[in-house]
């Protein structure tokens, strides 16, 4: 590896996992953590926040949500927002809401926060197409399309079922461009440095706000031009990042298990160049044709991501097996920091110390 490729790897990996006193620190950091329903051993956003805030338990997020200044919205995926990021992405234009819409909303805007299924004493227990080509309950359906739009929030979550309340869309006097450019950079401080095409392929649902793809890319040139994103070339790469990102310390012997949507990981192009392998995502993937795992997750070891871990509880203990890329296993310090690593899993999750099961072998 040349030394600017390395001393690029090292200052995104800097400014990507710092350490946060809190979880509202963390947010003031990153401004948007992505979200998904898979939890294996734990959901993504909790995964991603453990490297980050000091004690962090899964469900904290969860449990602090309703007291912290935050939405649950898309940026460039679903995840959790702060305000000020929530507000740049509405209002949305609005179309004409259908009657069973009017009905939902006009029930939240005089009820109160309210469960999907207590909706469904209003609506009956139908069924209903939703965005994915299946089916969901027809409560579920409209709550999420009213949500999509700003008009109502995400007030708490019950075992992981959104509750939601009215909620008036914010004033807003930028321009949609403006808007625009705003998500961008807000991309870029959640995600850290990435390639140009990624970035505008991400930001691809809110480009209503901008026009076409070439309107989209001239904005993020006018950034640029502004001196408001940075450009560096890596070896005929092209790396977007926001030009004063803070810099956290690296432990050279910690061993991170990462979430598949870490920001560390998550532009996949990015990571191909800093690491030398392709690492896929494969819980969709039939399992016959799976390589690394269902839920496998990247291991980050002196810099370098040296293979994946697939961690599951079974009868109160966390079992995690290690596919190593390289003989790391080889090393007494890769051993102990494994160990580490695991068991800062196990209190993560609630389990008590000691309770889980380490297996290691080469791929």
């Amino acid at each position: 590896m040349n030394r600017a490729l390395h001393h690029f790897r090292k200052q995104v990996l800097r400014r990507t996992l710092f350490s946060a006193r809190s979880l509202a620190d963390a947010f003031r950091q990153l401004g948007f953590v992505q979200a998904d329903p898979i939890r294996s051993p734990a959901r993504a956003q909790d995964l991603i926040l453990r490297q980050r805030v000091r004690g962090y338990e899964a469900g904290d997020l969860e449990q602090a949500y309703p007291q912290l200044p935050l939405e649950e919205a898309f940026l460039f995926a679903y995840g959790f927002a702060s305000k000020e990021l929530w507000g740049w992405m509405h209002p949305k234009p609005t179309h004409e809401l259908s009657a069973e819409q009017q009905q939902v909303l006009k029930l939240l805007r005089t009820g109160g926060p309210m469960h999907p299924r207590d909706l469904e004493a209003h609506l009956g227990s139908s069924n209903t197409r939703n965005a994915w080509g299946g089916t969901s309950r027809t409560s579920k359906v409209i709550l999420e399309r009213l949500h999509d739009r700003g008009l109502i929030r995400v007030a708490r979550r019950e075992s992981g079922i959104r509750v939601y309340e009215f909620i008036a869309p914010p004033a807003q006097a930028a321009s949609a461009a403006e808007r625009y450019q705003e998500l961008l950079l807000a991309s870029l401080q959640a995600m850290g440095a990435s390639s140009r095409g990624f970035l505008i392929k991400e930001l691809g649902y809110h480009g209503y706000l901008a026009g076409n793809r070439s309107a989209r890319i001239a904005l993020l040139d006018q950034l640029i031009d502004q001196g408001r994103i940075r450009v560096d070339h890596i070896e005929q790469m092209e790396y977007l990042s926001l030009p004063d990102g803070k810099e956290g310390r690296l432990n050279p012997d910690r061993l991170r298990i990462l979430a598949p949507f870490d920001p560390v990981v998550r532009d996949r192009t990015r990571f191909e160049q800093f690491w030398g392998w392709a690492y896929r995502f494969e819980a969709y993937t039939p399992a016959a044709k799976r390589k690394m795992g269902y839920y496998a997750m990247p291991l980050l070891w002196r810099e370098e991501v040296i293979g994946w871990a697939n961690a599951s509880v079974q009868q109160g203990t966390l079992s995690c097996r290690l596919g190593l890329l390289k003989p790391a296993a080889e090393d007494p310090a890769f051993q102990a920091a494994a160990e580490q690593e695991i068991e800062s899993m196990t209190r993560f999750l609630g389990l008590p110390s000691g309770h889980w099961e380490l297996y290691m072998e080469a791929t």
